[in-house]
């Protein structure tokens, strides 16, 4: 996406946080959230359930694509709720990429970079880097959006508890936590011990 000349770059943050590094990808990773933290924006409760998507093992993490969730506003420049194609790759263990690609839109799309510098077991620094075909929005517009749904997020992740992210017990998972489940293995097997 770094050199794709159809797609306007830009970079978001840095944005401090009070919770751990793997908690804030685990969270990136995770669309289940969308219809309860990002309600009227990247999802609608009724529109909560999650279908299942293709995972696959790659030599720096894993790619989760096919995902699909039903967005009210996907991005900046929707005008209608529709359904949205994500495809995320985790790139290293505090670093991750997604895309959208929203049917209401046909041919746009968004590609979004999360980096994460830990600061300490429960304190971090999140940075987005952002690839869209918005050649509209000022600069300002669109740190704006990617402003308001990270600050939806914020408080839900310095409010989970342990902060740091459980890597071999103590929660239950179903099937919308695959990436997760996925993302904490791979974090136990490296020795990654912030976790």
């Amino acid at each position: 996406a770094e050199h794709d000349p159809q797609l306007r770059k830009l970079l978001c943050g840095p944005y401090a946080v009070e919770t751990s590094a793997p908690r804030i990808v685990e969270n990136f990773l995770d669309m289940s959230h969308f219809a309860f933290v990002h309600e009227g924006w990247l999802g609608d409760r009724a529109h909560a359930a999650q279908a299942g998507y293709r995972f696959e093992a790659t030599a720096d993490g894993f790619v989760a694509s096919g995902c699909r969730a039903w967005q009210p506003q996907s991005n900046r420049l929707s005008e209608q709720g529709s359904m949205v194609e994500y495809r995320y790759e985790l790139t290293a263990p505090f670093s991750a990429v997604l895309t959208k690609l929203p049917q209401a839109q046909g041919g746009y799309r968004d590609e979004i970079g999360l980096f994460v510098c830990p600061q300490g077991p429960e304190r971090s620094v999140v940075w987005f880097r952002l690839a869209v075909t918005d050649h509209v929005s000022s600069d300002a517009e669109l740190r704006a959006f990617q402003d308001t749904i990270f600050t939806q997020d914020r408080p839900v992740l310095e409010s989970q508890r342990p902060k740091r992210l459980p890597l071999r017990t103590g929660e239950l998972h179903c099937a919308a936590d695959r990436a997760s489940t996925a993302y904490r293995r791979l974090l136990a097997e490296r020795g990654i011990t912030f976790g």
